[in-house]
Parts: C-alpha cells; sequence; structure tokens
C-alpha cells in the first residue's frame, strides 16, 4: 500500500496549522471572511476550523505535532500581519518539507497509517535541504533585525545563530552568519548574508546535537547574565549551566554544551565560560526562525527584568 508523506501533510498537518492560524488571525482583528482570502479556503471552512478549533489542537497534541504546530503557526501568522505573503507561504513550504525529509513526522504518520514500516525513509528523498536550511536562516535574520530588544542579548563576542541539514557531518553542512551578528544603532545587524560553513564553533556544537536529536537543527548564542537567567526562569524554559571553574579550550566547551543538551534536551544551556572566557547563552531548537522567534520572548523578558532606559 502506498503511504505517502506528502498527503499526510496535506490531510492531517496543514488542516492542524491553518486552523491555529485562523484563530490567531481573529484574535488580530480578521474577519472571516478576510481569513479565507488569505488561507485560500472558503468563508464556511474558516467558521468550520474556527467553530471546531479545540477538536484541531487536541488532534495535534494526539499526533504529537502540537510544538510544531504552534511554532509553524506563529512565524506564518507574524508574516502575514506584516503583509509578506509570500514570505509565509514559502516559509510554510520549506518547514514542512524539511521535517517531512529529516523524518520527524514519521511518528505522527503511523499513528494515522499504521501499515507503515519502522524501516520507511521514503521521505527523505523528498527535498534537497541545502537551500531551505539557508531560507530558514535569513529568515531569522530578519526576525532579530526587525525586533529592536534583541539587541540586548548581544554578548562582547557578538551574536550568532546557526541551523543544520538533517544528519549534518562537518561544519559546511551548518548555516550562520559570517562575522556574526553586531548591534548598531539599538539595533542588531548581520553584516553578511546568512552561508555553509560561517561558524565552526556553533556547527560542532550542532553536529553533535543533531545527529543525537534530528528534531533540534537549531541554535543561537547569546549574552549571559543574572538578568537574562532570571527572563529565562520566568519564561519557564529548561536551563543547564556548565564550566566556570578553568581556561577550557573551545573543543571543551563544545563538548560540555552539546552534551548538556543531550542528556537534559533543555531549551537553554549557558556556559559560564572560564578565565578570561565569557560565558555564553545557548539557546536550542528545531529550526532557525523559531530559535529566533524564542530569542524575541527572550528579550521581551528581560525588558520587563531589566527596562530600557
Amino acid at each position: 500500500m502506498l503511504n505517502l508523506g506528502l498527503e499526510f501533510l496535506v490531510d492531517e498537518v496543514l488542516p492542524l496549522i491553518k486552523a491555529r492560524v485562523a484563530k490567531e488571525l481573529s484574535d488580530n482583528g480578521y474577519s472571516q471572511s478576510r481569513i479565507a482570502k488569505v488561507l485560500g479556503v472558503t468563508q464556511p471552512m474558516v467558521n468550520r476550523l474556527m467553530n471546531q478549533y479545540d477538536y484541531y489542537i487536541d488532534r495535534a497534541r494526539k499526533l504529537g505535532v502540537l510544538a510544531l504546530v504552534d511554532a509553524v503557526s506563529n512565524a506564518v501568522v507574524r508574516m502575514i500581519l506584516d503583509g509578506r505573503f509570500d514570505d509565509a507561504s514559502r516559509y510554510l513550504m520549506n518547514t514542512l518539507l524539511m521535517d517531512l525529509a529529516s523524518l520527524r513526522l514519521c511518528n505522527a504518520h503511523r499513528l494515522v497509517k499504521q501499515d507503515i514500516p519502522n524501516t520507511c525513509s521514503v521521505c527523505a528523498i523528498l527535498t534537497t535541504p541545502r537551500d531551505a536550511v539557508l531560507m530558514d536562516v535569513e529568515e531569522a535574520v530578519r526576525v532579530l533585525e526587525a525586533n529592536p530588544e534583541v539587541s540586548l542579548l548581544v554578548p562582547g563576542v557578538l551574536m550568532n545563530i546557526a541551523e543544520a541539514t538533517p544528519r549534518p557531518r562537518d561544519p559546511n553542512d551548518v548555516v550562520a552568519v559570517p562575522g556574526r551578528i553586531d548591534k548598531v544603532g539599538g539595533r542588531v545587524k548581520a553584516w553578511n548574508p546568512p552561508a555553509y560553513g560561517a561558524s565552526e564553533h556553533l556547527a560542532m556544537i550542532l553536529i553533535k546535537v543533531t545527529n543525537s536529536d534530528p528534531s533540534t537543527r537549531a541554535v543561537a548564542s547569546v549574552r549571559w547574565g543574572s538578568d537574562v537567567e532570571e527572563a529565562v526562569k520566568a519564561l519557564g524554559w529548561g536551563m543547564v549551566k556548565v564550566g566556570g571553574s578553568s581556561k577550557p579550550s573551545e573543543h571543551e566547551i563544545v563538548n560540555r554544551v552539546s552534551e548538556s543538551y543531550i542528556r537534559a534536551r533543555p531549551k537553554v544551556v549557558v556556559d559560564m565560560g572560564g578565565y578570561g572566557i565569557e560565558p555564553i547563552t545557548y539557546v536550542f531548537g528545531a529550526n532557525a526562525v523559531e530559535v529566533a522567534q524564542d530569542l524575541v520572548t527572550l528579550a521581551r523578558e528581560l525588558t520587563k527584568v531589566r527596562p530600557q532606559g
């Protein structure tokens, strides 16, 4: 029997995302007819999505894709509200195909089609991920540059954000920002477009992490401080702190950050550095856009802890 991953996306996953997007747009003042035009469906379908919203969310939870639905929907809604409809469509297709190609949706698919063998890896041939990863990091940089409060998170060694292809083998399988991300005029600024092989440090962390947990392919490095730690705790994010007792090599930092994440799967790992080495906060996520959105959330929480003056 044919069990097509693309069919699963269309029949099962997209309706969940459309329900979530419809609800968020409605909360932002969109009428049902306007939502229908944005989503490319009929107004009665929007009415159904809204009336059965709890069913769709429960369905996402039972399939184990609620976190994916939330993250993707939040990004899509933000782009729609900014009038960036092509970007929203591109991001949605890119992210879902990447998740399918990296086999992250296999368990959910098997809940719907029990006859899919555990050895199935058909969806791995769906897409060439390199362009998709590059587009993710480009969008993540746009998110960071559009939110001035993110500048509060720039460390002395500057900020960076990275995403790996599925099953990365070396730094050339990881996209980051060459020269990192600086703070200019109260905003963050990437001086160069994202590229493969741009950050060996973040790449080595992601190679270890992603090959252990394929659902985690992105990380950002930002400032640490007691205020940042307080903001992380206020958000209820899992956090692990490591190091800080010597002058570690970069290899040691990579190992202790990646191993700490692999053991506990927190959203945040703080490496306390050492003699002459700045402490750094590492924020992990499924993709670079999700991590960028998390950094915006963290920065906004940080303004409550340490108001800008």
